[in-house]
């Protein structure tokens, strides 16, 4: 297995590289367990739904080809939209996501940090 970040994203059709430093993580949505201490020294456990997330990556994008305004169209539809992205390792993810958070477009690395919400799913 080759660990490290993902090589790709493609949101809504567009495909974006991200960087090769970036510490991608990504969280299925799915339940959390939670332990919740009693008065009397007991423990109960609770469970709670947590939906997808994807941080701690960063699309690189080119102004002259639009990208900073097609992902804050993407954002400011607040709807979700298709999602699919390749690991280094060679498993692709997919799903539907919307852009939470802020986009901060850093013009002079060619950046953005982007986190992605909804639902993902590792195909094959």
């Amino acid at each position: 297995m080759v660990g490290g970040p993902f090589t790709s994203h493609t949101l809504a059709g567009r495909r974006f590289s991200c960087d090769a430093e970036d510490t991608a993580q990504i969280q299925p949505q799915g339940r959390i367990n939670e332990g919740k201490p009693n008065g009397d020294g007991t423990i109960r456990y609770t469970q709670s739904r947590v939906a997808g997330t994807l941080e701690g990556t960063n699309l690189v994008f080119d102004p002259q080809n639009g990208d900073d305004d097609y992902l804050m169209e993407l954002k400011e539809t607040g709807k979700p939209f298709d999602y699919s992205g390749t690991a280094n390792d060679g498993v692709v993810w997919s799903g539907s996501v919307q852009i939470t958070g802020e986009l901060k477009f850093n013009y002079k690395e060619g950046v953005v940090p982007v986190t992605l919400t909804g639902i993902f799913q590792k195909q094959g």
